[in-house]
């Protein structure tokens, strides 16, 4: 039978991650991955004695040049495809409870759409195609995504630079389908955030924090000061108000945009931005300044940005988390809590936590690990993509 994709032969016993279940396969593991396949193309992959392992998306200009997106000989990657997979990711979705309507609805590879981000924000989708496969077939995604209940608009996020890597163009946003409001109004376990999408960070909010927000509100129930380092719009800090409302605190981001945003949401949530804190500046400078005064905070949230995209940047990151650590920790109350996160992909679970260990040495405080959080629901992973879990996050009770 005439093979209905290009078929490409891997080394012989390359095949091994795949089959296990790693949806990557780099380009030392051909054989022979011919240059003149368009990026984005559909592929067949066979081990080096011609048996079938995967079907996915081949870019043979990138050293990452091939994302399996189905183990099924039979499955063609066209319409109903993605029609499938979208409907089986807000199966997923849908064991969420009904005070949250903002999440991921579609997360990647670990939905089996590499390259694919779909966000949910009340009744509308903010979409990034960050791979040539998913680009090459952006009109059938977006269909399927329209067949989402309740959907109003789709807007599109090309402003990646990940998206160079893949030879595709890195432009702004645009709408794909309906109308998409400058600022959409979210909910999260009663919590109200006003989102960006257009402008804001990522698709607009950080939604795989939630959980997060949500163990920080419950423990600073009896807290009387927070110190939110990286604030973006407020959302930790608000979670906390939300179980404590004379809870006192001071929101640190380098962004004045985001903290305008943060103010708006204190006002949304019937806080008085005026009894708060809203420092613009870099919390490296911030936190030192902080810890060389008599000032001490019964919460310290650090969520920094990604300190290290790829390994050739992780040494340096190392240093950085083990210094924003050793600052955070003089911030904290005895007895106070310390939740500090991590989002970069190349520095993993244990890295991490032997980073704030040797800051919490350095710093000669005793810690209490209450809780070690990964993935949330709406961010799956696969079992054999430990490149994946990008954040992680300890919260810690210091002595």
């Amino acid at each position: 039978m005439e093979a209905r994709y290009p078929v490409l032969r891997l080394r012989s016993g390359r095949e091994y991650t795949a089959v296990m279940g790693h949806p990557w396969l780099f380009s030392g593991a051909f054989a022979d991955l011919p240059q003149d396949l368009p990026a984005g193309s559909i592929a067949d992959v066979v081990s080096n004695r011609g048996d079938w392992i995967a079907r996915g998306y081949v870019n043979p200009k990138n050293s990452l040049a091939f994302r399996v997106a189905t183990l099924d000989a039979n499955e063609d990657l066209d319409a109903a495809f993605y029609l499938r997979r979208i409907e089986r990711a807000q199966r997923l979705r849908a064991l969420l409870p009904a005070t949250v309507n903002a999440y991921r609805l579609v997360n990647a590879e670990a939905d089996f759409l590499p390259g694919l981000i779909a966000d949910r924000f009340d009744r509308w989708l903010v979409a990034q195609f960050h791979t040539a496969g998913v680009e090459r077939h952006r009109e059938h995604i977006i269909e399927a995504l329209r067949q989402v209940p309740g959907i109003e608009g789709i807007l599109t996020r090309d402003d990646l630079r990940v998206r160079e890597r893949e030879g595709l163009n890195v432009g702004g946003p645009s709408v794909a389908f309906g109308s998409v409001p400058e600022r959409i109004e979210i909910q999260e376990y009663g919590v109200r955030f006003l989102v960006d999408p257009w402008g804001g960070q990522k698709t607009g909010f950080f939604l795989d924090q939630r959980d997060k927000r949500a163990v920080i509100g419950e423990v600073a129930r009896g807290a009387r000061t927070l110190l939110n380092c990286y604030s973006y719009s407020g959302g930790f800090s608000l979670a906390a108000l939300a179980r404590n409302p004379d809870l006192h605190t001071v929101n640190v981001d380098s962004s004045e945009p985001a903290l305008e945003l943060a103010r708006a949401n204190y006002v949304l949530n019937g806080h008085d931005p005026d009894a708060h804190v809203f420092h613009t500046g870099d919390v490296s400078r911030y936190l030192p300044a902080v810890g060389d005064s008599d000032t001490r905070y019964d919460v310290v949230v650090v969520d920094p940005p990604a300190f290290a995209k790829n390994l050739k940047m992780k040494e340096r990151a190392m240093r950085g988390y083990e210094s924003l650590n050793i600052h955070a920790a003089r911030a904290v109350s005895p007895g106070g809590l310390l939740l500090t996160c991590s989002c970069s992909g190349a520095v993993t679970l244990e890295e991490f936590e032997g980073v704030v260990r040797q800051a919490l040495q350095r710093t000669r405080r005793v810690a209490q690990v209450i809780a070690n959080f990964g993935p949330s629901l709406d961010h799956p992973t696969l079992p054999d993509f430990p490149e994946d879990r990008y954040l992680k996050a300890l919260l810690l009770r210091l002595l």
